[in-house]
């Protein structure tokens, strides 16, 4: 497969992406041997130019070559270029796969590159996503999750009050007395619906970042870890290395039947997507990550709140977004690990996520971001504070998430949910077991 190169040598010129006659002046002029990294990442990814710019005027002796591929192409091209003779020095990829590049010797451990006072101020969702056996992989670079948005119009027409704190949320019961009451038209086929479609994916339900939760949020994990409750909450063992008993669980499959229910019974969610719904007025509810509110804010098409992800009995949300790490067979693995950590924390991490919109994963920078201090979009920040894991993380994660996906839908479209997870435990079990 191929991939675009693009090359950055200091500040090259006018035509780099960057490049500007006032700053190339102000650079410091290199004196020693230079080093080139090479970055593999989708098309206009991170890190982003003025981050770049401003950390090679600090390292004039530093050169980049970025390699971009599509995403649908990316795990692949992870794959045959990290075990390659002249592997990429930086990865930017989806940070759920850490754990799984970690188990495979793709990634470098960069514990040791960490700044003091790390551990204090990371997420510890983003901590926990990005450690395998006892070391960091990736100091993550943003994150995200998600929440419940709501048509101000539609929801007050219909009586409601949807909560505005995480403390006052609703059950999916009451939510799904709100998708009811606000609903317009026959149950299946309504004018307006209840939940809106989902624009994740492929536009159909089943996902495992937004649908794992229904199940997920039935189980608790302060219960005894031999016990279903606390199973069904973490959805993985521990070390990543079972699934039997964790995802077939009666709370599960309880929380399940509700989740089909949606889409099937009380024909309060459609099946296949339906562009922009929400947007166009003809959903009361949907469900969407901050960039939702990114592109509201700056095309008002409707009046918004945010209401906190319902849950069953332990609220939860999932986290994980786009995050950089160094290829452990890296020719210049201390520039590149430097690099890394620089543009992940500090101004550095600042410059890159305002650039994005989404959310920074050290909490010493939530305060840089005036959007989050305030609801609704301050719901996120609360969320990712309080509620927020990694999907389940395991050196298997890409494995995980597809048959988990492909069993969720299945619930979605009709399926019995006991006779899908008990054949999707029995699957990801085999892939677990290789």
């Amino acid at each position: 497969m191929s991939a675009k190169p693009l090359v950055f040598a200091g500040l090259l010129s006018a035509t780099a992406l960057f490049a500007s006659g006032a700053m190339a002046q102000d650079a410091p002029a290199c004196t020693g041997e230079t080093v080139t990294l090479r970055i593999l990442r989708t098309p206009g990814n991170y890190p982003y130019p003025a981050p770049i710019e401003a950390w090679q005027k600090q390292h004039p002796c530093v050169k980049f070559e970025i390699n971009e591929v599509p995403f649908a192409q990316l795990a692949d091209t992870i794959s045959v270029q990290a075990a390659s003779s002249n592997p990429p020095d930086i990865l930017v990829y989806d940070g759920p796969n850490t754990q799984s590049y970690a188990a495979s010797g793709i990634l470098l451990p960069i514990t040791k590159y960490l700044p003091k006072g790390w551990d204090d101020d990371i997420l510890p969702a983003t901590k926990a996503e990005h450690s395998y056996n006892g070391e960091v992989y990736s100091p993550g670079i943003e994150q995200t999750t998600v929440a419940m948005y709501y048509n101000k119009k539609l929801v007050e027409a219909a009586g409601i009050k949807p909560p505005q704190t995480l403390k006052d949320a609703w059950t999916w019961p009451e939510a799904l007395a709100a998708f009811k009451k606000c609903q317009q038209g026959p149950a299946g086929s309504p004018t307006v619906w209840g939940l809106g479609p989902t624009r994740f994916g492929n536009g159909q339900p089943g996902l495992v970042y937004q649908d794992l939760i229904y199940q997920r949020s039935a189980g608790d994990p302060k219960a005894d870890p031999s016990s279903s409750a606390y199973k069904t909450f973490w959805a993985l063992s521990p070390d990543g290395k079972s699934v039997e008993g964790y995802l077939n669980t009666p709370e599960a499959i309880q929380a399940l039947k509700f989740y089909g229910s949606l889409f099937n019974s009380e024909g309060v969610a459609p099946k296949v997507g339906i562009p922009n719904a929400f947007f166009d007025s003809k959903a009361c509810f949907y469900i969407d990550t901050p960039a939702a509110g990114s592109a509201l804010m700056k095309d008002p098409k409707i009046e918004w709140g945010i209401t906190p992800i319902p849950y069953f009995k332990t609220p939860i949300v999932h986290t994980g977004s786009t995050t950089i790490g160094v290829t452990a067979r890296s020719k210049h693995a201390d520039i590149a690990a430097q690099f890394v950590v620089d543009m992940s924390t500090g101004e550095y991490a600042y410059m890159n996520v305002s650039q994005r919109g989404n959310l920074p994963t050290l909490k010493s920078l939530f305060s840089r971001f005036p959007v989050y201090k305030d609801y609704p979009m301050k719901v996120f920040v609360d969320e990712l504070q309080e509620w927020g894991q990694p999907r389940p993380p395991g050196p298997k994660f890409a494995q995980y998430d597809k048959l988990v996906t492909d069993a969720l839908r299945s619930v979605a479209f009709g399926g019995d949910p006991a006779s899908i997870m008990a054949d999707a435990e029995k699957k990801v079990q085999r892939v677990l077991d290789r």
